[in-house]
């Protein structure tokens, strides 16, 4: 091994973690057990998986190494002979980024996990990554945690440093005209929420600017060429066909897909059109719903497509974009981080098979609605809520799910 390239490679590690901030720290870093000794952060590129994991190697005791698995350096040494010489000059705590980048990750994971008893790993990867699927039997061993963009209260946390509480939904539907009384004016939570919606969602929105739609949209396809092509072995010609896709997609969304017609569009197979859906919604690109009866394959139509969150909207097509579509793709990903979304017999989303939630302006009534126990308007354009009635802001303090 070439200690001088591994020398620069350490000091690589020394910069990253000595220049990570650890004032704001997401609400799933709570969550996870860091004393475990092989942990996966997956989620799409951009969420903040990479800092959530400087900010533990930073905060942590033991002698910490963050190795980025797409360096250069990895193309001529072997993560295991790396993480070998590290062990035996004192370090303990190993920060793995980009794991799905290297060839046979998970069986080198696996011997550095069953050969260094007292060493721990962070690993990080794309959403899409499927640790069952690898080389190394690592389900035993991993805890696996997803992450998600910013919700509405770590971006004003992260934004204005500004703390709000998180409440269940039984909680907002009791307590909202407190809670509309303690915080929605004081905080100005209007223009903030407007604010979120466009450009809030993944933490880089700060450093981009103007420019944070634009770098949204070259993420998301870097995702598709590089993160996708690492994990579900595609080629060219199918990355473009899959972006190809994609820009349909953000054109109609949403919408309930007719497999054929796309088929016929997209000039692909059916079981293509249904696979490439599956690699969106695994890449935490679009969001899939599906009815509780209707299996989790990958080759089982959903009932309805969305793009995963409000600022896709605006990267992929600012023109288009209407206050019905934002409103529905709004609670859809709130609600999804609270709790199991399924497609109801009446309304729009069914919550954990127990509420039914229909999205809505001001002016919506429950009569869609008629018939359903259980059933919540979500109104847009309204600042107070009522009984059974919630404005669609105050979904941004909902409790996310651990």
């Amino acid at each position: 091994m070439n200690i001088e390239a591994l020398e620069n490679l350490l000091e690589i590690s020394k910069r990253r973690i000595t220049n990570t901030e650890t004032d704001f720290l997401r609400e799933m870093y709570a969550g996870v057990e860091w004393k475990s000794r092989l942990i996966l952060l997956k989620g799409c590129r951009g969420v903040g998986k990479t800092y959530m994991m400087l900010q533990h190697l930073k905060s942590s005791s033991d002698t910490s190494a963050y190795l980025s698995l797409d360096n250069i350096f990895f193309l001529s040494n072997s993560l295991s002979e790396t993480v070998d010489a590290l062990y035996k000059n004192g370090y303990r705590l190993f920060g793995l980024d980009e794991v799905h980048k290297y060839p046979k990750w998970s069986i080198e994971i696996k011997n550095i996990y069953d050969n260094y008893s007292d060493a721990r790993l962070v690993i990080t990867s794309s959403s899409a990554l499927d640790i069952i699927a690898g080389q190394g039997d690592l389900s035993r061993r991993m805890d696996e945690y997803r992450m998600r963009g910013l919700s509405f209260n770590e971006f004003v946390a992260f934004e204005y440093k500004e703390e709000l509480p998180n409440f269940s939904l039984e909680e907002l539907l009791k307590n909202h005209a407190e809670i509309y009384d303690e915080y929605y004016e004081r905080l100005d939570l209007s223009r903030k929420f407007n604010s979120y919606l466009k450009k809030g969602y993944y933490p880089y929105y700060k450093e981009s600017g103007n420019k944070y739609h634009d770098r949204l949209q070259s993420v998301i396809l870097q995702v598709i060429d590089s993160d996708m092509a690492a994990i579900f072995k595609i080629d060219y010609e199918s990355a473009r066909q899959i972006k190809k896709m994609l820009a349909l997609i953000a054109r109609i969304v949403p919408f309930s897909p007719n497999v054929s017609k796309l088929s016929r569009d997209l000039s692909m197979s059916r079981n293509s059109v249904l696979t490439y859906l599956d690699y969106l919604s695994e890449a935490d690109i679009i969001y899939g719903l599906k009815s509780m009866v209707k299996s989790d394959s990958a080759l089982t139509k959903p009932d309805k497509i969305y793009l995963e969150n409000t600022n896709l909207l605006y990267a992929f097509d600012v023109a288009s974009v209407n206050n019905g579509t934002i409103r529905e793709t709004f609670v859809m990903n709130t609600m999804s981080r609270s709790g199991h979304v399924s497609t109801p017999a009446k309304g729009d989303f069914m919550i954990d098979e127990k509420y039914v939630i229909e999205v809505g302006g001001a002016n919506k009534t429950f009569h869609q609605l008629s018939g359903m126990p259980n059933s919540i308007l979500v109104k847009e354009g309204i600042s107070k809520g009522a009984k059974g009635v919630l404005p669609m802001w105050m979904l941004g303090l909902l409790k996310t799910k651990r």
